[in-house]
């Protein structure tokens, strides 16, 4: 109910050392034209105690953009004394109260102090309920109390920081103590202020150092202290890098992430006319890229996402536009340049659409970006927008693009509607329909002939679809195959001219492309021969097939069946002349073709062209083994 997040509490370090130089110049006169004799400014150097202020309160600014409500921050400055700037109260979570309550303290003073005594006050602030967890009745206070406190400090050396850490961890037994003997109250105004034991303890030490120091303090990673009563994490950093460090932390403690928005077009200062692409990066929910990160890890989390600036003709600008939920949105840098054209830019009401780089090309958008009562939000967009450009068939499994049947395909899908039918079996014919029509339907252009050959085959490949054949249909596909069979007897080609960009696998020579095909026009015969019409056809087909292959029609037909009828033969690849043994082999359907379209949809595995062997299905998952009885006989002699 109430996480480790929902309470925060800075503890400063105000003692002297603070008040030395980070060792860090910045330039402060940036002007380059000056007149002669001027002498430049020299450079300056924040102090630990500047640099440790900007960190948090930028921390503090991040979590206070894109939580207004339910994620509390206290700071506690630790010299002499523990001087709290602020309360739970909501009214006093805002950067104002912070830095005026800073100003009050002033800079670094000399004197004694550390900060032992800033950390137990923020073990004793810990303990105080927020707004939220005093509105409760005192029945329903079964929640876990948990917080985080992140000290900005500077120790000699682990001995040191463990120090520290024993002190906060007694402190905080100590506590728990004290209120665990405290007896309930009764009173309600009393309700509301008394003292909540502390579950969990988030410390975070970091611990901060000069450019030119060494320190003798290593990263230590989180170890759980007093049985799980308190975490302790040791992060060492430089002065100068302390802001991005703590930038970097609010990310897993409140579960953000970054986004990455580049090529945004802006008009360079100097030159008005020109512009260039600049990149601003972006702080919001890690929720927002749910879709794009379905698996992440943990390294994965703290990189940038990177999307691309597009905004597509025509598309309506606003949050509105998106179906899906929204999340706050603040920049990393808030003081740059790009930063705040591009705030500028939603504030006015206009609104960016992303999309997710593509090294192939093409355009997929993911997230909008835009504002929406004077504050930022990014939406995800489910699903494609309809100004996507629709997905390539060569991001599909395999194939070319200009290599599909991609009309034909969509005829048979239009005569293969379902619809709902009434009567017992209504889903059995559908099926047994789609069956029929997909058993032998080429995926790809360069892997048929037949379909090629356009008005040669054209009645057949119509007609002998359909479920019944009346005998004008049946003698419009005799006239066809007897058409063919002249062209091959003439010697002529049966190739029709393909696309230049389709790569043919049935070029060779022109007995092979026939072989292919009176192969195909089999296959496509067999897979529809359920009416007698059908079975008449086939008979023919396999005549004009047997004729032309061999001098002697009957001896052509009568090897034809001895071959067929061999056990070695695979399964329907013949069908003999008789029209006995043509219908039963239609009738059985055991007609092997390559892989149809109704199988690679439904995945089902090809059947095997003939008989495993024997001794290897006796075997099962062991090694067969040859010639066994040949073993015994050596053993014999």
């Amino acid at each position: 109910m109430f996480p480790t997040n929902h309470k925060t509490i800075f503890v400063l370090d105000h003692t002297p050392y603070f008040g030395i130089s980070s060792d860090f110049p910045i330039e402060f006169d940036v002007s380059k034209s000056r007149g002669p004799g001027y002498v430049p400014l020299p450079p300056v150097c924040k102090s630990l105690w500047t640099c440790s202020v900007e960190a948090a309160v930028e921390y503090c600014r991040i979590v206070w953009d894109l939580f207004p409500e339910g994620k509390l921050i206290r700071f506690v400055v630790s010299d002499s004394a523990a001087h709290l700037l602020n309360t739970w109260a909501v009214a006093q979570q805002n950067l104002t109260h912070i830095l005026n309550g800073l100003s009050l303290v002033g800079p670094v003073r000399r004197g004694a102090g550390g900060d032992v005594v800033g950390l137990c006050a923020a073990i004793e602030a810990l303990g105080e309920p927020s707004p939220t967890q005093s509105s409760r009745p005192t029945t329903e206070r079964l929640f876990q109390n948990r917080g985080r406190i992140i000290c900005i400090t500077s120790a000699r050396d682990d001995d040191s920081i463990r120090s520290l850490a024993e002190i906060a961890l007694n402190a905080l037994v100590q506590q728990n103590k004290k209120l665990s003997m405290v007896p309930p109250t009764t009173s309600a105004d009393a309700d509301n202020t008394q003292s909540l034991v502390v579950h969990y303890c988030h410390l975070v030490i970091v611990n901060v150092t000069p450019e030119k120091i060494e320190t003798r303090v290593n990263n230590q990673p989180l170890t759980e202290m007093g049985g799980g009563l308190m975490g302790v994490e040791v992060i060492v950093s430089r002065a100068s890098a302390l802001a991005n460090l703590l930038g970097r932390l609010v990310l897993p403690h409140y579960k953000l992430a970054t986004t990455t928005v580049t090529g945004i077009p802006m008009k360079e200062e100097q030159n008005a006319s020109s512009s260039a692409n600049y990149d601003v990066e972006i702080i919001h929910s890690s929720e927002a890229h749910a879709g794009l990160r379905a698996a992440q890890t943990a390294a994965e989390a703290l990189e940038s996402v990177v999307l691309r600036w597009w905004t597509p003709r025509g598309a309506e600008g606003g949050a509105s536009g998106c179906s899906g939920p929204l999340w706050r949105v603040t920049p990393a840098d808030v003081a740059s340049r790009p930063s705040a054209c591009l705030v500028n830019f939603l504030l006015n009401g206009r609104s960016v659409t992303l999309e997710v780089p593509r090294k192939g090309g093409g355009r997929s958008a993911s997230h909008v970006l835009a504002a929406q009562g004077g504050e930022l939000w990014i939406g995800a967009l489910g699903g494609r927008m309809p100004y996507d450009d629709p997905p390539a068939l060569s991001e599909g499994a395999g194939g070319r693009v200009t290599d599909y049947r991609i009309k034909e395909f969509g005829s048979v899908m239009q005569q293969n509607k379902l619809l709902p039918l009434r009567g017992a079996g209504a889903n059995g014919r559908a099926r047994a329909r789609l069956q029929r029509h997909t058993t032998y339907w080429p995926l790809t252009i360069s892997s048929t002939i037949i379909f090629n050959l356009g008005p040669v085959v054209e009645p057949l490949s119509r007609l002998v679809v359909q479920e019944t054949l009346s005998e004008a249909e049946v003698e419009a596909c005799r006239g066809v195959l007897l058409s063919l069979l002249g062209m091959e007897s003439r010697h002529e080609s049966p190739a029709a001219p393909l696309p230049s960009n389709v790569r043919v696998k049935w070029c060779g020579r022109r007995e092979d492309q026939w072989r292919q095909v009176w192969g195909e026009l089999e296959a496509l015969v067999r897979a529809h021969a359920a009416s007698p019409a059908h079975r008449a056809l086939l008979r023919t087909l396999l005549e004009c097939r047997g004729h032309n292959h061999s001098a002697d029609g009957e001896s052509r037909a009568s090897v034809i069946r001895a071959t067929t009828d061999s056990p070695l033969s695979p399964v329907g690849a013949g069908g003999g002349g008789g029209g006995g043994a043509a219908g039963s082999s239609a009738g059985a359907g055991d007609v092997w073709a390559p892989r149809n379209a109704l199988e690679a949809l439904l995945g089902a595995p090809r059947p095997p062209r003939r008989p495993d062997f024997a001794g290897r299905m006796a075997a099962g998952n062991r090694v067969a083994t040859l010639y066994s009885h040949l073993q015994d006989v050596e053993a014999q002699h």
